[in-house]
Parts: C-alpha cells; sequence; structure tokens
C-alpha cells in the first residue's frame, strides 16, 4: 500500500511538473494581480523581512497535500517576522478564495501576476525562502526537510521586523519578543528603562536607538493609516489592527489602538 501510494504521489509530481528556474539566485520581486486574503503585506516594503513565496495552482493535488504543513509553518513563524505570501496560478479568485476557505489557510494568498516567469518556475509546488535582505536563501519542494530549517536559519539572522538596520547589541536575547505579540510591551519596557542607565553608557546608547527606533517606525504606520482613511478606509483599519495586535501595551501604540476600536464600532 505505501509503495502504491508512493508511485502515486510520484505520478503526480511529474504530473505537476516541479522544478526550478534560473533567477532564483537573484533579488525577490513579487507582483500580485489580486489579493485573496485580507491584511495582505506591502511587496513594495518588505525590506528586513523574512519571506516565504509559494508557488502553486488549486488543479495541484501535491499543492494540497503541502497546505497542512504551510499552515502549521505561518502559526510557528509569524509572531517572529515571518511572512508567508502563496501565489496561485489560477485566474479565478472566486475558485482560490473557495478553496482558502475550505482548506482553512492561515497565510497570506493572492493570484499571481508574473512572479512565477520572474523567477522562472517551471512547475507546482515550488517553494521560495527570501532572506531579509532581499536574497533567495533556499528554494525546493515544502515537504523538503531542509525547508523549515531554512527558514529557521533565516528567521535567526534576521532583525524584527520594525528594528531592521538596527544592532540590538545586548538586547539580543530579547528578538523574538521585539517582532511584536506576546511578549512586545514587557521587552519594550525593559529596554527603555535601560536608556539612561549610568553604569553601562553602551547599553544606554544602544537602549535609545532600540526605543527611538520602534517608536518612529510605529508613529510612521499611524500617519500612513490616518492618511488613508480620507481614500481606503479598509486598509487603514487594517493597518491599525495589525499595529494593536503587535504592538499594544505601549504608549506610542495608544493612537492606532483607539482608531482601531472606533472603525471596529462602525
Amino acid at each position: 500500500m505505501k509503495s502504491a501510494k508512493f508511485i502515486n504521489f510520484f505520478l503526480l509530481l511529474v504530473i505537476c511538473g516541479i522544478c526550478f528556474g534560473g533567477n532564483l539566485e537573484n533579488s525577490a520581486e513579487i507582483t500580485v494581480r489580486q489579493w485573496i486574503t485580507e491584511n495582505p503585506p506591502d511587496v513594495k516594503n518588505l525590506a528586513g523581512k523574512v519571506c516565504v513565496i509559494e508557488f502553486w495552482a488549486t488543479w495541484c493535488l501535491p499543492c494540497a497535500e503541502a497546505v497542512p504543513n504551510l499552515i502549521k509553518l505561518n502559526a510557528k513563524y509569524k509572531n517572529k517576522g515571518l511572512e508567508l505570501i502563496s501565489l496561485s496560478q489560477d485566474k479565478s479568485a472566486q475558485k482560490v478564495r473557495q478553496y482558502v476557505r475550505e482548506k482553512g489557510i492561515n497565510y497570506h494568498v493572492a493570484i499571481d501576476n508574473g512572479t512565477a516567469d520572474w523567477f522562472d518556475v517551471k512547475g507546482y509546488p515550488t517553494v521560495v525562502v527570501v532572506n531579509h535582505q532581499g536574497k533567495v536563501a533556499w528554494h525546493g519542494y515544502p515537504w523538503s526537510p531542509g525547508f523549515e530549517k531554512a527558514v529557521a536559519k533565516a528567521i535567526a539572522k534576521a532583525p524584527p521586523p520594525l528594528l531592521a538596520g538596527v544592532d540590538l547589541g545586548a538586547f539580543d536575547h530579547l528578538r523574538e519578543n521585539l517582532c511584536g505579540g506576546k511578549g512586545f510591551a514587557e521587552s519594550y519596557r525593559k529596554i527603555k528603562s535601560q536608556m539612561n542607565n549610568q553604569n553601562d553608557p553602551k547599553n544606554s546608547v544602544v537602549a535609545k536607538q532600540i526605543v527611538e527606533t520602534i517608536d518612529q517606525r510605529i508613529s510612521q504606520k499611524i500617519h500612513k493609516a490616518d492618511t488613508l482613511r480620507a481614500t481606503d478606509l479598509r486598509q487603514a483599519y487594517n493597518i491599525y489592527a495589525e499595529l494593536v495586535a503587535k504592538y499594544d501595551g505601549i504608549e506610542v501604540a495608544e493612537p492606532a489602538k483607539v482608531a482601531y476600536l472606533e472603525l471596529k464600532t462602525r
């Protein structure tokens, strides 16, 4: 039975034509025709983030086999800074939307607009790990043992999303919490308490840079959402919601919480 199952699965791989192209060593470029899931990432502003790009299609049976592992991977690494972007090669948004709903997919899904061609992908499923510098760190099958290892390695080397380009110094052990979510506010306050530590001027400088960077970048996101409220209320709401989910509990994020609750009750 196992042998027959393996042979059938192998034949499916051949039918789907899994292989990888020549542009995979270059920096990543993502183009989307239509987002299927809500709260999509800004694909033009992924600097400092680790991304997994999946190429797939609803008619590809091995792609369906890979979905449960991708759901688990996203749940495990999402709060550590991972953006998992799944690009369907289907033409029908309705079909993809139904597929996402039936499979309980918890990561970003969109209809591709040439990204697969840019990467020279010839078959599906293909997954690509892009590091925080925008370079392809790994590519292969979504069921490969090396896949999650590559994701974990890329995340370990990347700064928290709000702190791209900032050296965490002695506060590097708080890296995971600084990605947002549970533990973020407490870690932020610990670092902030060291800003005026005269007994350790070196760490004081690092703490100040971390806190000022977080405050500045959260403020920039809030300003962007405030500006969008006049033209795209849904996108503004999504930005506020993300800020609350990741960075609630610190003063600079309070305006986002106020705006989020206001829009939520409308």
